[in-house]
């Protein structure tokens, strides 16, 4: 029992150096990642690309965009910063009772929130959704009401998600990622298990994917509870105004709240936008799933494992080193997203019909998922080192210069968002969207790295962002060629029209590419695989 308990100590428990941190949230990030896929598997399996999956994934907006708004940004912009800094002036019992107070204030928020959406919802859904109405579509459900439901069913996961997202940031600041990093896995297993034991028990049976929403978000939080109470903090049912921690994270959250505002109405535009396409929104969904994969295994793992570092860094007032993590960070982020993009390009194909070719989701369906990937595989280096740049201002205590570009990248991305899908000449259609989202996200990286050079110095001192980015690309292209050659070989020994013969088709695509790519990155002298090799040897 003894050593029972010591690996659990170890697994849950221990605090882990950015390296270990990353490793760790990359895998079980791809864990997750797998898991969502299968999610969206069994969904457009049942579903297909219908108007039933369109109503769900709208639905869904609201909710996520009241989470976005309160918890995202007050995590990553205020409360991971001041946490930090009070942990690191050895402070913990005022970091504990801060945690307390923001918890609870972010709470009252989300209740008020919830309350206020569930009242007004019938007034939102035609706002949102105004091209299913103007539908000729022969449906067993009745949009509307359906809409309305749905929407207040999945208004109980913001409140549960703020109490994991206040959970995580508390085991973040304590370099403590394990439970953290399960929680999107436990999430992703609920709505599976909904989809699974539910979908045929209920009537509309596209209720069955949002209580497994809700159910997700509990048990997202609880699986993070033991290991924050083992980090010392006890809730208080306190909101502590008067010391002015909270009113000075409330002040430092206005941009940053505003800046995400900017974000998801850009997701609410593209959703009216894509209203107007039966099953668009479904198609938008189900290719930006696949597209989130290398951004959240790697960009995203990465730029979560470095931020408290980088926090720790400015609070020591020591930029030589804060500027290091950076470009370390980067360097990584690159060679990972590189590759990725390539890969995603050449079987985008392949990777859609593996996924999501089953039952009810039809050929034209994999047409206009495939098409839009492609339009979203070409920003998603830029989506990758966004996470990082963007924690890279917040650990500065920088939350205005963010909000400043996220307002023009919003401009920018409804004005394509809404011309591109509908100019008669490009025919994209709901890849329009896509490409859209592309070009703001470029813009919106190099804008953030433009203004963090400005506001820091150099963040490339010794030229190692560049030179690694230039090896990168040349190893990633060959690697893209052997890949799209392979897959004439292996299409010679197997068939592609059945499932396991698409399956091999695909996974031998993907080890020979990845073999190439490291052979590649070891005889260009990439800084880069000496990390990974050595994480593997080890691991």
């Amino acid at each position: 029992m003894t050593r029972v308990r010591k690996f659990l100590y170890l697994m849950w428990d221990k605090k882990l150096t950015v390296s270990a941190a990353a490793f760790i949230l990359a895998g079980t990030g791809l864990v997750s990642n797998i898991l969502g896929l299968f999610r969206e598997r069994l969904i457009a399996g049942h579903f297909g690309a219908s108007h039933e999956t369109d109503i769900f994934y709208a639905s869904f907006r609201i909710p996520d965009l009241i989470f976005n708004l309160l918890i995202l940004g007050a995590l990553s912009s205020v409360f991971i910063p001041i946490f930090v800094e009070k942990l690191t002036k050895n402070e913990k019992e005022k970091a504990n009772d801060l945690a307390s107070s923001f918890m609870n204030f972010i709470l009252i928020c989300a209740i008020v929130f919830g309350v206020i959406v569930f009242i007004l919802a019938p007034k939102l859904v035609p706002f949102l959704l105004p091209g299913f109405f103007n539908r000729d579509i022969n449906t067993d459900i009745n949009t509307y009401d359906t809409t309305v439901n749905l929407i207040r069913i999945m208004l109980l996961s913001p409140i549960f998600f703020s109490i994991s997202g206040i959970f995580g940031g508390i085991l973040n600041s304590h370099k403590r990622f394990i439970a953290y990093s399960l929680a999107p896995i436990i999430y992703n297993v609920s709505i599976i298990l909904s989809m699974i034991f539910l979908v045929d028990r209920i009537n509309p049976q596209i209720y069955a994917p949002a209580i497994g929403v809700v159910a997700g978000a509990f048990f997202a939080a609880a699986v993070q509870l033991p290991s924050v109470l083992r980090t010392g903090w006890r809730w208080r049912m306190v909101i502590d105004f008067q010391k002015g921690e909270i009113p000075r994270m409330i002040k430092m959250m206005v941009p940053r709240t505003l800046t995400i505002g900017a974000n998801q109405i850009n997701i609410v535009v593209d959703t009216i936008v894509l209203s107007f396409f039966v099953g668009g929104i479904s198609v938008f969904n189900y290719a930006n799933n696949i597209q989130t994969v290398p951004t959240v295994i790697f960009g995203i793992a990465i730029a979560t494992a470095i931020f408290p570092a980088l926090s720790e860094s400015h609070a020591k007032k020591d930029m030589d080193e804060f500027i290091d993590r950076f470009s370390w960070s980067a360097r990584r982020i690159l060679f990972f997203m590189i590759p990725a993009t390539v890969g995603i390009i050449v079987l985008r194909a392949q990777i859609v019909r593996l996924i999501f070719g089953i039952g009810s989701f039809d050929w034209e369906a994999t047409y206009w998922t495939t098409k839009t990937l492609l339009f979203f595989s070409f920003g998603l280096v830029a989506q990758g080192l966004i996470p990082l740049l963007i924690r890279a201002f917040y650990a500065i205590q920088d939350t205005r210069n963010p909000f400043y570009i996220g307002v023009l990248v919003m401009v920018v991305n409804i004005v394509l968002s809404i011309a591109f899908p509908f100019i008669p000449a490009l025919g994209l259609g709901v890849a329009g969207v896509a490409l859209a989202f592309s070009i703001a996200g470029i813009i919106n990286a190099v804008l953030l790295f433009v203004v963090l050079h400005e506001k820091i110095g150099v963040l490339d001192p010794d030229h190692k962002i560049f030179e690694s980015t230039t090896r990168l690309i040349i190893a990633s292209v060959l690697m893209g060629i052997t890949v799209h050659y392979s897959l004439y070989l292996f299409d010679a020994v197997t068939n592609t029209h059945k499932v396991l013969g698409l399956l091999l088709q695909t996974s031998g695509a993907i080890v020979l590419g990845g073999v190439c790519y490291l052979f590649l990155s070891w005889l260009f002298r990439c800084e880069e695989i000496k990390f990974v090799l050595e994480k593997i040897r080890r691991k």
